[in-house]
């Protein structure tokens, strides 16, 4: 951990349980229908969100609301609002994409739409959605409030405008490479950065939220090329998603591959994905009161879990 940030105390173990409890509790009451609207549709999507919630999760993004927000000298009730918006918009996503494709299980169990059908998984989703605004709002009287649920807006809408990217066309041609950082920066980026933006924000530190944004996109950058480098195997073996001339979908090392550099693929891949954790944690130990300390501890995980990815991939 850089020195610099060794003068900034850090929230104990047992305090950062006991936060997540909060938002847990936060996120399962702004998820639930109240009770004189309940129908037998409405009890479903209720039951639904129930259903998602305790399937779990490693709540990145409310681990990184929640430090960045005491760090910042946050109360307890504005950072568990932060982190429980921020966890709601990320569990919508997740509810919306494994129904776009069609994927039957999420953190082990059967996804939403599997278990309850693709109408009240929708519903449920766009209920996260909501419910995020609700989470940010409950904070109480700030100055930044309007600008904040602006920046949630902003977020959720790049957040879109990468999923449709990545459902629209195959990632191939000369720009493949560049399309594949964009991708990966606008899906996953715009909320992983979004719960520290928000800090920074409220904390009266807009200036550095800038960084926070970097750091988080080249961080998502890392995740999605270690994803890719794992699901290698499964990508190849899948029916080509092509534009008719043989191009691959979104997988780096197949892309690399396509673009001539075949043995040199994976190499290339696990330099990138160095290259923008390097990034992220440049801009991550900037960030000041210590914001970024879990993020840098993330990123410290992610390059032990690419070198464990390429130790298996040799041994094969």
């Amino acid at each position: 951990m850089p020195g610099t940030l060794l003068n900034f105390p850090e929230a104990s173990p047992a305090k950062l349980t006991l936060l997540l409890e909060g938002v847990d509790a936060r996120m399962q009451q702004l998820t639930q229908m109240h009770a004189e609207y309940l129908s037998g549709a409405d009890a479903a999507v209720s039951a639904a969100a129930t259903y998602h919630l305790r399937a779990g999760g490693q709540k990145v993004r409310a681990r990184l609301g929640l430090s960045s927000a005491l760090a910042l000298g946050l109360s307890e009730s504005a950072a568990i609002g932060i982190a429980a918006c921020a966890e709601l918009l990320h569990n919508a996503s997740l509810i919306h994409d494994d129904l776009q494709d069609g994927d039957l299980y999420r953190r082990g169990v059967p996804s939403v739409w599997n278990q309850f059908g693709k109408n009240t998984a929708l519903c449920c989703g766009d209920l996260f959605l909501s419910a995020a605004y609700a989470a940010l709002g409950g904070i109480g009287s700030h100055p930044a409030l309007p600008e904040a649920l602006a920046m949630v807006h902003r977020r959720v809408a790049l957040t879109v405008h990468g999923q449709c990217a990545d459902l629209a066309e195959p990632h191939a041609g000369h720009g493949a490479i560049e399309q594949y950082l964009a991708i990966a920066k606008s899906k996953s980026g715009a909320l992983l950065a979004l719960p520290i933006e928000l800090s920074l924000l409220l904390s009266g530190n807009a200036e550095s939220i800038p960084l926070a944004t970097a750091a988080c996109e080249n961080f998502a950058v890392s995740y999605q090329a270690l994803d890719d480098i794992q699901d290698i195997a499964v990508d190849a073996a899948r029916p080509a998603e092509t534009d008719g001339a043989g191009m691959p979908g979104l997988n780096l090392v197949l892309i690399l591959q396509n673009k001539g550099l075949q043995a040199r693929a994976l190499p290339v891949a696990v330099d990138l994905a160095r290259t923008h954790l390097s990034q992220c944690e440049t801009d991550a130990v900037s960030l000041p009161c210590g914001a970024g300390r879990t993020l840098l501890a993330y990123s410290a995980g992610m390059r032990e879990k690419l070198d464990d990815a390429v130790s298996v991939l040799e041994a094969c």
